[in-house]
């Protein structure tokens, strides 16, 4: 998004010039109703514009705005503070977010405002990526002695003999994010992961997909994880990175991910390798990587489900030529060595729609190779 740095200016400038009607209303022996009404009015301007300059990245601008509606007397909501709040945790450029990202949050507290649990934990990310442990546990007792708790203060990571170990995890998932090298990926996932409930519905997206799939015991495991720390699962994080990347049509991306991911000592679940090799299947460019990929599931243990093999046979019938065939009869033959049989009922429930011609190659290679 592109925002021209002059325009959120004129809008505050023209409503906080001495002669405009809106600064003429607020110095004017008025009727406290219309003088509540007015500042209402200023206050959202002033916070429309902050939320502008927010979502355009331009965060040190927003700020400055944000100290511009002070010098005009008018006062910070609960909402105000949470733009800015949002905006310092997607901002990586090394200025002292952190720092103001603490001291609006004591504020909010200051003033009688409850902030959100996600305000909350972006704050926290903060302090634990740029900051020493001591200063996390500074900032909890700050908060705690102005008499809030956090959402989850009885919880694994909030209690000060775990803080340490907490704070290491929540220090890997920013050098993670910051380590992503497309700016456009980067830009979305900050986003995401910054808007309230983003890991939630993830998270939701990722168990759904287990259970439906019949991956009752991954499912019940990331569940475990979270109960016992608190904290988002590495594999959801990195599998939300692939996500990412393959969203933006960057397929070469979302594999050196799920290396990035290996590397990392992360073990991939099923609904990992489901995303992944039906990304890598999409680019014909990759279609050795999805096999490679289907395979490995299959060594782990893991059962693809129908569209996720159906897509790597798919890749061998719309090579076209025996040659082809050939090749995607074997690699059938190789998937039921292991012990795993395709399911061709299942498989002409994914095909609906695909052109005919490929319809049936996709079934002659499977189905000869099964009567074999």
């Amino acid at each position: 998004m592109r925002l021209s740095c002059s325009i959120p200016w004129q809008i505050t400038a023209w409503f906080t010039k001495p002669e405009s009607s809106l600064s003429l209303s607020l110095s004017r022996p008025h009727s406290r109703k219309w003088c509540t009404y007015s500042h209402c009015y200023f206050v959202a301007v002033f916070t429309f514009v902050i939320l502008l300059y927010a979502h355009a990245g331009k965060t040190k601008a927003a700020l400055k705005v944000y100290h511009h509606m002070l010098s005009t007397g008018a006062t910070p909501t609960a909402y105000t503070y949470t733009v800015l709040i949002t905006a310092y945790g997607r901002d990586s450029s090394g200025f002292n977010f952190v720092g103001y990202a603490k001291k609006f949050f004591l504020e909010m507290l200051d003033k009688g405002m409850k902030p959100l649990s996600a305000t909350y934990m972006i704050v926290l990310d903060l302090v634990a990526y740029r900051e020493p442990v001591d200063k996390a546990k500074e900032f909890l007792q700050q908060i705690e002695a102005k008499g809030w708790l956090s959402p989850g203060s009885n919880a694994y990571q909030f209690k000060e003999c775990h803080l340490t170990d907490a704070m290491q995890v929540i220090k890997m998932y920013a050098d993670l994010v910051n380590n992503i090298a497309d700016e456009d990926v980067q830009t979305f996932f900050r986003k995401s992961r910054t808007c309230p409930g983003g890991v939630n519905k993830r998270l939701r997206k990722m168990q759904k997909a287990l259970k439906e799939d019949g991956n009752v015991d991954e499912s019940i495991e990331i569940f475990s994880t979270i109960l016992q720390t608190g904290m988002e699962p590495m594999v959801l994080l990195h599998t939300s990175v692939i996500e990412a990347y393959l969203k933006f049509g960057k397929t070469k991306g979302a594999l050196e991910a799920y290396w990035g991911m290996l590397a990392a000592g992360v073990a991939p679940n099923s609904y990992t390798y489901t995303v992944l090799i039906k990304g890598l299947t999409s680019d014909p460019n990759f279609f050795g990587d999805a096999k490679k990929c289907l395979l490995e599931m299959m060594d782990k243990g893991k059962r693809p489900n129908a569209a996720t093999y159906t897509a790597v046979i798919e890749g061998f019938a719309k090579q076209g030529g025996k040659a082809a065939e050939e090749e995607g009869k074997e690699f059938v033959a190789v998937m039921r060595d292991k012990g795993f049989v395709p399911n061709a009922k299942a498989m002409r429930d994914v095909l609906k729609g695909r052109p005919t011609p490929i319809i049936r190659r996709v079934m002659s290679i499977v189905l000869s190779t099964l009567k074999q």
